[in-house]
């Protein structure tokens, strides 16, 4: 893609990226000052989910979230994934609007995989097809209907898929802890905090891997990407919101040392899962096309 490409391309999709931005400020904006009863359309079901997964059963308490008195467990507003929600929502935003959007579609897979290698017939009586990067205005209302709409499924999909992951989450953050205790694994750096930590980013980021995996793939954009390209997006989105913002708010500031440590331990964690992700894939596809 040159810089006149690039150019078109950023055109026609900067009232999408814009959208995201706004909803990403608002969205982190809301959270910082939302308690339990602001919350409740994400804590209700996730505690629901986790009573069916567990069999534990919660009591809603007012401005302080679901609660669980005999096993001492609180899902509070932090326990809420509204972090993950709007990391997911813009992950799927900003990486496939594109794709979702465009007729006109510099990069759009479908149209690159449709005309690539063809060749006009010597004597063929069509007309000649206009070039694609010059959509009519019929496509281009039709480009924004599909991206605004593409903007709308991204919030719902990462909705459901936050309380789906979220769930997932606190189950392992309620049981883990009871069976390091058990085995007396807690000591040193080990703690149930740092265990906390550790589960939390584990299973979200494994989840935001998978779903960019799962959505290019019905996209068509994963098929032929290097295996790089593919993380750089779960990557980029996950740093950025979980410690990027903070960083730029100035949160090490006021607690430097326990940023250090959180932005250590979350780096570390997701090295380790994305080295699992790599190796996985590599192993995979060296299983499904082997050497004669």
């Amino acid at each position: 893609m040159n810089k006149k490409e690039l150019a078109q391309f950023i055109r026609e999709n900067i009232p999408f990226y814009l959208t995201g931005l706004l909803l990403i400020f608002f969205m982190k904006y809301y959270y910082s000052r939302a308690g339990a009863g602001q919350l409740l359309w994400l804590l209700a079901p996730t505690s629901g989910w986790v009573s069916i997964l567990s069999g534990i059963s919660f009591e809603y308490m007012p401005n302080i979230g679901y609660v669980n008195h005999d096993m001492k467990i609180l899902i509070a507003p932090s326990c809420s994934g509204m972090q993950f929600m709007l990391i997911t929502a813009a992950m799927l935003l900003f990486s496939f609007v594109h794709l979702a959007a465009g007729d006109s579609g510099i990069g759009h897979p479908w149209k690159s995989a449709a005309t690539s290698g063809r060749t006009p017939a010597p004597h063929s009586r069509k007309a000649a097809v206009p070039d694609s990067r010059t959509p009519a205005p019929h496509s281009q209302k039709a480009a924004l209907r599909n991206g605004f709409l593409w903007i709308g499924m991204c919030l719902v999909l990462s909705y459901i898929f936050t309380i789906f992951v979220n769930g997932l989450r606190i189950i392992a953050a309620i049981y883990l802890p009871l069976l390091f205790e058990r085995l007396g694994l807690f000591g040193g750096f080990l703690t149930p905090d740092s265990l906390h930590t550790l589960i939390g980013t584990a299973v979200y980021f494994a989840a935001l891997l998978t779903l960019y995996r799962l959505t290019g793939s019905l996209l068509g954009k994963t098929a032929g990407e290097p295996l790089l390209h593919r993380c750089l997006p779960p990557i980029f989105w996950y740093f950025f919101i979980v410690l990027g913002i903070p960083f730029l708010n100035r949160a090490y500031e006021k607690n430097g040392e326990q940023f250090v440590t959180f932005a250590a331990m979350v780096a570390a964690c997701c090295g380790g899962i994305l080295l699992l992700y790599c190796a996985g894939t590599l192993l995979r596809k060296s299983h499904s096309h082997p050497k004669h």
